[in-house]
């Protein structure tokens, strides 16, 4: 369970780094800073490793844009690194997709199988 600060923390860095993704170049035509959702970020302890859970509008090109944020990585850091938090150190990224969506339309089109529906009515 994450305490309140790691959570306060991590919604900081949520909304620095969709600033980020807003007025930044990073110089490739696949990010299209408006189709990116930083869903949450998830803090370390000792607030030293943010691990960044995002998901492209409409989940186009999940891996190829995983790719261009992991190798852009630097670009956050920065960013981050100038921002006024108040923190000793600047956390160092993880990025990751974030297949929450996935999971809740796996379970909904479990919900909506034939053979569900006829167990759930009796």
């Amino acid at each position: 369970m994450d305490t309140q600060r790691q959570i306060r923390f991590g919604e900081l860095i949520r909304s620095l780094l969709s600033d980020c993704l807003l007025k930044e170049d990073f110089f490739d035509e696949n990010i299209n800073s408006a189709s990116i959702t930083i869903s949450f970020v998830r803090m370390s302890k000792d607030l030293k490793i943010a691990n960044v859970y995002f998901m492209p509008l409409g989940g186009k090109d999940k891996s190829e844009i995983l790719d261009i944020l992991k190798d852009r990585k630097y670009i956050f850091q920065k960013f981050l690194s100038k921002a006024k938090i108040n923190s000793k150190f600047t956390p160092k990224l993880s990025f990751y997709l974030d297949d929450t969506f996935d999971e809740a339309e796996k379970i909904e089109n479990l919900l909506l199988n034939k053979n569900v529906l006829r167990d759930i009515k009796q």
